[in-house]
C-alpha cells in the first residue's frame, strides 16, 4: 500500500496500479486500493472511477473525505443524480467544511446555477482562504458573468494567480477561452498563449493553442515554431499523433504526410500514430494509400478502428463485399461502451448515418453510456425529422428518467402526433402541465392534447396566458396556428408562417398543411 500510495504520487501511474490490483487480489474488500484505482481512472478520464468511487463508500461508509470524493468524480463524469444523492446524504455536522462547499459549488455550476456556485466558492474560501484552487474556480466563474463588475473581479483573481505557480497555467488558460469565447483580441490573447506555452509544465494542448493562434492570425513565427514541434513530437508516440492530427484538422496533411516521409518506420507504427496517418489518407482521399496502410497492420486493442478504416477505403474504391466484410469485423469487434464511443467518431464525421444510429443503438445497452446514446440518437432523429426514431428514443429516455419533465413532455407531444396511445399520452400532457403550469412548452402540448380531443377553446385559453413574444417563438407559434386555424380565426395565418420557420416534424407539417386549408375553405364559403 505504502509503494502505490508513493508511486502515484511521483505519477508513476503503472505501477500503482499493478500494486493495487494486487492488493485487491489478497483483500478485495480494500478501500485503500479501490481508492487508488479510482484516482487512477479519474487521471485518463475512465468512467469505470465512479464504480471505484462507489466501493470506496460502500467499504467506508463514515468517509466523508469518500464521500465528497465521489460527489467530484460524479460530476467529472456528468453524473449529476449520484452527485446530489451523495451530497444530501453527507452528515449535518460534517457540512460546514470547505470540502463540502466546493462539492456543492461544483454541482451548482455544472447545472449552471452560478449564483449558487459563487455563494458557495466564497464559503469554501472562507473556511480556507489561502486555498488558490478555490480562488481559481471562482475567478473562472466570474469571468463568466455578464456584470461587468463581476466579470473584472473575476479578470483581476486570475491574472493574481499567473504568479502562482501552481495554478498559473491554469488560470492562463481560463484567460484565455474567455477572451476567445468574448472575442477579444487575438494578438492580445496569443501574447498569453505565448507565455502558456512557455511553461516548464505546458501540456501539448497549450503548445496547439498557440500554433492555433500563430496559424489563424498568419503570423511569421508560424512556420519556425511548427518546426520546432516537429523536432520534439518524434521523441513521443502520443505526441507525434497530437501534431499530425492537428495539421490534418487544420488543412495542412499534405504537409503532414510530407513530414511523416522522414520519420522512421518504426516510429510510425507506434500506437496512436497509425490512426493519424489514417485520417490524414482520408482527409487527401488517398483510397489505396489508405488501403495499404490498414489491410496488413495490427493495431492491438483498437483493431476494431483498423477494421473500419479498411471498410472507408474498400468502399470508396467500390469494393462492396470486402468493404461490408471489414465492417460487420469491427462492429463484431467493438464490444466495450470505450470501443463504441471511439468507433462513433470517425463514422459519424464520415457521414455514415446509418452504421452511426446502429452503434449509438449498440451503444444504449451499456448502462454507463446509456443516456449519452439515448441524446445522441434524439439529436439524429430531430434533425432528421424522424418521428418514429424520436418516439423511439423518448420511450425508452422515459424508462431511464421518470421524472424529467421534459422529456415526459416531448414524449406526450411525439406520441399524440403518431397517435400512438393517446390516452396515455394525453394524461401525461395534463400531469406535467399540472406540475409547471407557467411552461410554454408544457401549456402547449397540453393545450394540443385538449384540441386532439375536439376542445379547441380550453386549448385557446390555456395558450392566452402566454405573451406574444412567447406566441412568436416559431415552435410555439405553429400549434397556436393550429388552435385558431380550428377555431376558424383568420388571425391564425400569421401564426403559423412564424412556425413555417421551426424545424417540424413531417406531422406537425402536415396540421399546417391542414389548418391553412381549413382557412382557406372558410374565405370561400362566405
Amino acid at each position: 500500500m505504502r509503494r502505490a500510495t508513493f508511486d502515484i504520487k511521483h505519477g508513476n501511474e503503472r505501477d500503482a496500479g499493478l500494486a493495487a490490483r494486487s492488493i485487491l487480489q489478497m483483500k478485495p474488500s480494500s478501500a485503500p486500493a479501490a481508492r487508488i484505482m479510482a484516482q487512477l481512472s479519474e487521471r485518463v478520464g475512465e468512467r469505470s472511477a465512479l464504480d471505484w468511487r462507489r466501493k470506496v463508500v460502500q467499504l467506508d461508509p463514515h468517509s466523508v473525505d469518500d464521500a465528497l470524493a465521489l460527489v467530484r468524480c460524479a460530476v467529472q463524469f456528468s453524473d449529476i443524480p449520484t452527485a446530489e444523492r451523495t451530497l444530501a446524504a453527507v452528515d449535518e455536522n460534517a457540512r460546514n467544511t470547505a470540502p463540502y462547499h466546493e462539492a456543492s459549488a461544483l454541482v451548482a455550476q455544472f447545472k449552471h446555477q452560478d449564483e449558487k456556485a459563487e455563494t458557495e466558492w466564497n464559503e469554501a474560501l472562507r473556511l480556507s482562504p489561502d486555498d488558490k484552487s478555490f480562488q481559481l474556480q471562482l475567478g473562472t466563474l466570474r469571468l463568466r458573468a455578464t456584470d461587468l463588475e463581476r466579470r473584472a473581479a473575476g479578470q483581476a483573481m486570475l491574472t493574481a494567480l499567473r504568479s502562482d505557480s501552481a495554478e498559473r497555467s491554469a488560470a492562463t488558460r481560463a484567460l484565455i477561452n474567455a477572451g476567445v469565447s468574448r472575442k477579444e483580441d487575438p494578438r492580445k490573447l496569443m501574447e498569453l498563449a505565448r507565455e502558456l506555452q512557455a511553461y516548464p509544465e505546458a501540456t501539448w494542448n497549450d503548445r496547439f493553442v498557440y500554433l492555433d493562434f500563430l496559424h489563424g492570425l498568419q503570423d511569421p513565427q508560424f512556420s519556425a515554431y511548427l518546426t520546432e514541434l516537429e523536432k520534439t513530437a518524434s521523441d513521443k508516440a502520443s505526441s507525434l499523433a497530437a501534431l499530425l492530427s492537428w495539421m490534418t484538422t487544420n488543412n495542412l496533411s499534405l504537409l503532414a504526410l510530407d513530414y511523416s516521409k522522414g520519420l522512421p518506420t518504426e516510429l510510425l507504427r507506434n500506437w496512436p500514430v497509425p490512426l493519424a496517418m489514417a485520417n490524414i489518407y482520408v482527409r487527401l482521399r488517398e483510397w489505396q494509400n489508405l488501403e495499404a496502410v490498414t489491410a496488413k497492420a495490427n493495431w492491438g486493442r483498437f483493431e476494431f478502428l483498423r477494421h473500419a478504416y479498411l471498410a472507408r477505403a474498400l468502399r470508396e474504391q467500390d469494393k462492396a463485399v470486402a468493404a461490408e466484410h471489414e465492417w460487420s469485423a469491427a462492429v463484431k469487434d467493438a464490444t466495450s461502451s470505450e470501443s463504441l464511443v471511439l468507433l462513433i467518431q470517425p463514422v459519424s464525421e464520415w457521414g455514415w448515418e446509418n452504421e452511426t444510429t446502429d452503434l449509438l443503438w449498440a451503444l444504449s445497452k451499456h448502462p454507463e453510456k446509456q443516456k449519452d446514446a439515448f441524446v445522441a440518437l434524439y439529436q439524429h432523429y430531430a434533425k432528421a425529422t424522424d418521428t418514429q426514431g424520436l418516439h423511439r428514443v423518448l420511450a425508452r429516455l422515459s424508462e431511464l428518467d421518470s421524472t424529467n419533465l421534459n422529456i415526459q413532455n416531448n414524449l406526450a407531444q411525439v406520441s399524440l402526433l403518431l397517435n400512438a396511445n393517446p390516452e396515455d399520452a394525453r394524461r401525461v400532457a395534463a400531469d406535467v402541465y399540472h406540475k409547471s403550469p407557467t411552461n410554454p412548452a408544457y401549456m402547449t402540448t397540453y393545450a394540443y392534447s385538449l384540441l386532439t380531443q375536439g376542445n379547441t377553446k380550453e386549448a385557446l385559453r390555456i395558450m392566452s396566458f402566454l405573451s406574444e413574444e412567447q406566441l412568436r417563438d416559431p415552435t410555439i407559434s405553429t400549434y397556436y396556428g393550429i388552435f385558431l386555424a380550428a377555431n376558424g380565426d383568420e388571425k391564425a395565418r400569421t401564426y403559423l408562417d412564424f412556425g413555417k420557420q421551426a424545424n417540424l416534424l413531417p406531422e406537425e407539417k402536415a396540421l399546417i398543411d391542414k389548418a391553412y386549408a381549413s382557412l382557406n375553405s372558410r374565405s370561400r364559403t362566405r
